[in-house]
């Protein structure tokens, strides 16, 4: 058996909701715009997720009129069997999983409804998808590299890198599907 392990893992949000995951471990997140569906969702770069937090901490402010202070949690994923990981940046899992959404539309055209953003609809297509993989094959851990949303502030940077023929903007995330593979929570 193959096994793979994932230490210092980072998950920004809010001081209130990491004394709550300290004390009672995560909770899989449904939210809607999530990049891979539900899931708790983690970076390897704790730059990335001070920004998380940071935005996290910012929308709570403008709904709710407090400020709270960031946080970055960091946890563990220990000995986790290589087959319970669909990991999109490796040929072989990403060939797997195109030849599966192809089974799915065989030729079906997939609308989401009430979305104006034609990139919001593509987000929540593979969300969906990604979801119904994971499920389907018992995936508890999702990796991939997605390109950052556009953001007036990363414009300049993205021109300078592409002049380059630098990457910039593209994010490496850890979606856990399965929060026991989850250890030494921090």
């Amino acid at each position: 058996m193959y096994t793979e392990t994932f230490r210092d893992l980072c998950h920004g949000t809010d001081v209130i909701s990491a004394n709550k995951i300290k004390k009672n471990g995560f909770v899989l997140s449904k939210a809607d715009g999530n990049w891979c569906g539900e899931g708790v969702y983690f970076y390897d770069i704790k730059a990335k997720a001070w920004w998380a937090a940071d935005r996290k901490c910012r929308q709570i402010k403008e709904m709710t009129g407090k400020k709270i202070q960031s946080a970055v949690i960091f946890a563990d994923i220990i000995d986790i069997d290589k087959e319970k990981i669909f990991d999109m940046r490796v040929h072989k899992d990403l060939c797997n999983f195109e030849e599966f959404v192809s089974r799915i539309l065989s030729g079906k055209e997939v609308h989401i409804q009430d979305i104006n953003d034609e990139h919001e609809r593509i987000i929540q297509l593979r969300a969906m998808f990604i979801a119904y993989y994971t499920q389907t094959f018992q995936k508890k851990l999702v990796i991939g590299h997605f390109r950052q949303r556009v953001q007036p502030l990363y414009e300049h940077a993205i021109e300078f890198a592409q002049k380059l023929d630098m990457v910039f903007g593209i994010e490496t995330i850890y979606c856990v599907k399965d929060n026991t593979i989850l250890e030494n929570i921090r």
